[in-house]
């Protein structure tokens, strides 16, 4: 027996597939060292690693880790009846298919879980999901060596799933929807030494069950390596940075708008000196802005980046070093044009919605910005006649600018590809005249659908032509469901 196949067996040991042996004389076959299979794998998408699983055992060995890093569970909520004639597809063997964790060749692969709420269940009046499937993935946690991300939903976190999420050192990014916990602050164990950078928890603020959750917040800002804390809509995320001072890594905070009306507002961000970026985002269904009169010039003295609605930009970017700003809330051209007037020189990335566009926007932009780098324009798709004409009434031409995304509007709902690429390349000969330093360009023409281009690197600057070769579309694809790739987990026979 060749040493591959040697090691392909001894790994399968813990699990029992009674069709591997019949299987084994097809591995003979695959010659190609292991680190290039891994490479080709690579360029691959997550559908077509699937089915190269099914080609042979030895293949289906190297693919199956690619289709298990993304590890997703599904649960139903045990407030559905059991009367109620719905086919309850994923608690009847989410469980059995948890202990594929305890075999080394998945667990090892496994960068990122995911605990979700099957979809077709996920409503308001929701249960929480069964007490033995969240304990025992938790109790799989800690021996997951190469875990970094975790993803909870509708959790109610008990001691031991905290002490379980505590004993993960290499957890470098939290991300909690809806979740809470039922211990109370004594019990609460201790976060510091973990290795977590980012943390997202979002929980409403109107719902009684939450009422813990601002000392659970300040449990999880405990981590001294935290650089991103994004916690809302509810704005008791104040009161918990009350209770455990930000660490001195903090560069990115993420609030709602709501937090500017709290007496707690202005002390929390002066304690947070360290912060670069700070977000304030619109909730879901509000669009009410609260005041903010006033904001002390001396706080926040690293901030580099500010996003938020358009009539706090002042506040945040007066008189700092700000060279990135995100304009988040859609606003008229004329309305814009007046803020721009007021911002730093010293802008290199500019982000905005607009509710139309026109040549004067555009002109101010760019006197106001000589340095900016990056110019993205959303909210409203621009058509090819109208691109050509503000373009030409601007009459702007800047040599600095490298990078630009717009919503491209093509008139038409679908595209074939081949369209698609023609129409941008028509998009991108404006505007390389404007900037023929262009280095990246991406047209948004669908939802999720896109064309890139980036410039050669050998090509000779400044740029006059682009060619469809240059061009290529991109489509977010969405992450393989881990449910659906459990099949690769069997032998063919």
């Amino acid at each position: 027996m060749d040493s591959d196949t040697e090691l392909l067996s001894l790994s399968l040991s813990n699990v029992s597939y009674p069709a591997l042996s019949s299987t084994l004389s097809t591995s003979r076959r695959v010659t190609l060292p292991v680190e290039l299979w891994h490479e080709i794998m690579s360029y691959m998408t997550q559908s077509s690693i699937y089915n190269l699983t099914f080609t042979c055992c030895y293949l289906r060995w190297l693919a199956q880790p690619s289709l298990f890093k993304l590890f997703i569970v599904r649960f139903n909520y045990v407030s559905i009846p059991a009367t109620s004639g719905r086919r309850d597809t994923y608690p009847a063997t989410s469980l059995a298919r948890l202990s594929v964790l305890r075999t080394a060749h998945i667990a090892n692969s496994v960068n990122e879980i995911r605990l979700l709420p099957s979809t077709f269940l996920y409503r308001h009046d929701k249960g929480l999901p069964s007490p033995q499937l969240v304990d025992t993935l938790f109790s799989y946690l800690p021996s997951l060596v190469n875990l970094r991300t975790l993803v909870c939903h509708d959790i109610e976190f008990s001691r031991h799933n905290l002490l379980a999420l505590s004993r993960i050192p290499q957890l470098t990014n939290l991300e909690l929807q809806s979740c809470r916990t039922s211990c109370q602050f004594e019990d609460f164990p201790d976060f510091s030494s973990l290795a977590l950078e980012t943390l997202n928890f979002a929980y409403p603020f109107n719902a009684q069950v939450y009422f813990n959750n601002p000392l659970f917040v300040s449990l999880l800002i405990q981590p001294r390596n935290l650089r991103k804390i994004s916690v809302g809509p509810a704005t008791d995320v104040l009161f918990a940075m009350t209770k455990t001072h930000p660490p001195t890594t903090l560069s990115v905070l993420e609030i709602p708008v709501s937090c500017v009306q709290s007496l707690l507002f202005i002390p929390v961000i002066t304690s947070c000196s360290s912060v670069q970026k700070l977000s304030l985002y619109m909730t879901t269904g509000d669009s009410y802005l609260p005041p903010l009169d006033y904001v002390p010039p001396d706080i926040l003295p690293n901030l580099r980046s500010y996003q938020g609605p358009n009539t706090y930009s002042l506040w945040f970017t007066r008189d700092r070093p700000i060279h990135s700003i995100d304009l988040v809330l859609p606003v008229q051209p004329n309305d814009i044009c007046t803020s721009i007037r007021n911002l730093s020189d010293k802008i290199e990335f500019f982000f905005c919605k607009i509710n139309g566009i026109d040549a004067n926007l555009i002109k101010t932009i760019h006197m106001r910005f000589p340095s900016l780098k990056h110019l993205t324009i959303s909210g409203t798709p621009i058509d090819i006649d109208t691109l050509s004409s503000v373009l030409s009434d601007a009459k702007v031409h800047n040599s600095n600018l490298t990078s630009i995304e717009l919503t491209m509007g093509t008139g038409e709902s679908r595209l074939t590809d081949g369209w698609a690429v023609a129409v941008a390349n028509m998009f991108l000969s404006y505007l390389i005249r404007i900037y023929p330093f262009l280095e990246r360009a991406r047209l948004i023409y669908q939802p999720q659908v896109s064309i890139v281009w980036i410039c050669p690197e050998e090509k000779k600057r400044p740029i006059t032509t682009i060619e469809n070769s240059e061009l290529r579309i991109e489509k977010e694809e969405a992450p393989y469901k881990t449910n659906a790739v459990w099949d690769s987990l069997r032998f063919l026979s």
